[in-house]
This record gives structure tokens, sequence and C-alpha cells, in this order.
């Protein structure tokens, strides 16, 4: 991957912000609301002139060309389709889709065995065009990829494993492939970054899976999905990480919101759907607010990462920070 072509912006302003979306599961058919709640998200980020937008995956439910076209009607609408308001990065229901209806359970190893991977990778390129970055030649993997958007350089991972009968029988499980791997800390460790913020998208979560079950059937169903939640070696991905001098990672997967912190790294975690982690009851579950988490780079270049939440009405919104938890130099 060559560097000299990378998309770059400038900012003026002393605070560069960026807002974090994930799981928005678009689909004509199934969670029709979801369009809704994310042209509402999508309409407050953009009014509150955030200056960059990243998706980290699940953006469409069923990996189907009508998703796409929805999701990339909205980015239009708001003039996102371009590369220096946007990135993107691949989740489990971008290639394999979800299950539904009760009846997909029976069905869905099946229809994850009999997934073509890599079409589902170029429909999601196709779909994306004007936000990915141009590839050097025909048939190079899109990712990693790298975009520097004013004091950042964002790197894009693909975190979704093949499928593999026991591995990954319902597609949903991760792995970051050695190859990909080395080339991500090829890009991470180019000079050319050296006095960037490293910000990476990726899919698939690094901390525990613990959400809050008010019920044993719930319970029951989140200690079997928690399962199928994984990200393979993961601790190997933050090792690389670490190395690399990586400052935030963007991610969803899991659902629930929140940000953390591990050996020095700033995790972010959202989603437009979000559910109660354990432990936690300051989540409201009702239909009124929509989420989203804030990475900001000061001027003096440390960086706060802020959950924002915002209170939709009839006569318009209003947002507050509810958990501004990190803060690094």
């Amino acid at each position: 991957m060559e560097f000299e072509n990378l998309s770059t912006i400038s900012t003026s302003q002393s605070v560069f912000r960026v807002a974090h979306i994930s799981d928005t599961h678009i689909s004509p058919e199934y969670h029709r609301t979801n369009i809704f709640r994310l042209k509402r998200l999508l309409e407050l980020a953009v009014d509150d002139g955030y200056d960059h937008i990243a998706i980290t995956g699940d953006i469409t439910a069923n990996a189907e060309e009508s998703g796409y076209r929805s999701v990339r009607r909205l980015l239009k609408h708001f003039g996102l389709l371009d590369r220096d308001r946007l990135s993107v990065t691949i989740g489990n229901h971008d290639i394999f889709g979800g299950v539904h209806r009760a009846e997909d359970l029976l069905t869905f190893g099946k229809t994850c065995r009999a997934t073509d991977y890599r079409k589902k990778i170029r429909l999601f390129e196709s779909a994306f065009s004007e936000v990915l970055p141009r590839k050097a030649y025909e048939g190079e993997n899109v990712f990693p990829y790298v975009k520097i958007i004013g004091p950042l350089a964002v790197v894009a991972l693909n975190s979704i494993r093949e499928f593999h009968p026991f591995l990954n029988p319902v597609g949903s499980n991760g792995l970051v492939p050695d190859a990909q791997m080395e080339e991500a800390e090829r890009i991470l460790n180019h000079p050319s970054l050296s006095s960037l913020k490293k910000v990476v998208l990726v899919h698939h979560h690094f901390n525990k899976y613990e959400p809050h079950s008010d019920s044993i059937g719930a319970s029951l169903y989140h200690k079997f999905e928690a399962r199928t939640l994984k990200l393979h070696r993961s601790r190997r991905v933050e090792e690389m990480l670490k190395r690399c001098g990586v400052d935030v990672v963007l991610h969803g997967h899991t659902h629930i919101e929140g940000i953390y912190s591990r050996s020095g790294i700033i995790y972010s975690s959202t989603a437009l759907t979000p559910i109660r982690a354990k432990n936690d009851e300051a989540l409201e579950e009702d239909d009124r607010h929509l989420r989203f988490n804030e990475i900001a780079v000061q001027e003096s270049g440390s960086i706060t990462a802020t959950k924002r939440k915002y209170a939709v009405g009839q006569k318009g919104s209003s947002s507050h920070a509810v958990d501004r938890k990190l803060q690094v130099e």
C-alpha cells in the first residue's frame, strides 16, 4: 500500500471530533425502525458539526443489496459519501447476515456455510466505493486500509472470520488473519504516521461480553451467544496495537455501549440499539434516546472519549455527555 495519495483534510478547530456509530443493522425488511434511528442520528451528528463519522460494522442486517441501498440513500442525503467525512469497516452481518425470525435458527448454520465470503466483501466494497481508499490494482484486498483525516491516521481491519463448522459455525466469531496483521503493523509503523493519533476501526470487541439479563431464558441465551461472539487470538491483535502505538480502537459487535482502557489504549464500544451491560443500571431501555460515542482530539494532543446520549422530541433534540470516562495525553 502506498502512502503518497492518502486522503487528507485539515481543520482549523481546536478540537477534532469523531462520532462513533456501530451495528446499525439496516434492512428494508427487518428492523425497519433502525432506518429512522440512523437517519436521526446522522442528522444530529452533522448538525453538531462533527468532523468525521466512523461506523464499525454490521451496517446492514442481512448483507443484501437492498440494505446497502437504504444506507447509501441516507449517507448521500447528508453528504457523507465522502472519504473525508466517513470511514467504515465490515461486520459479520455484512457477510453472513443474521437470525431475524425464530425459524431462521434451524437453518442459519447452513446459510453461513453456503455464503460466498469474498463475494460479500466485494459487495461491501462496491457499496462504499466513495468512502474506501482507491485500490492500487484490481483484486487487492481493501483491508487493512488507511486514511489520514486531520490529526488522525484511521486504519480499518476486517475481523470477520470465514465460515468454519467448529470455530465459526454461525458466522459471528472473529479472526484477523496473519497477512492482514502483518500489513496493518507495517502501515501503523510507517514513519509518515508518527506525528498523528492512530485510530483503529474493527468490528469485534476486546472486553468481556457481560450483558444484563432479566430472566433465566435471556441469561442462558447470552451464555450461548458469548461463545459465538469471540475474536480468536484477540490478545495477539492487542499486542500488535500496543507495539504500534495505537491511541484509540473503535468497535461494536456486542451492542454494549462503553468506553474502557487496556494497556494505554482507549476502546470505544457502541451500537444503534444498545443493550444493558451487567451491573449497569444507567441505560434507559426506550426508543426516545439515541446514542453514539465521541472521540475528540484536543489542540494539545490529548484525547477525550465521551458517551453521548440524545433525547429526541417532536420539536428537536438535546444532548449531553453521560459518561466522560477517559482523557489521555
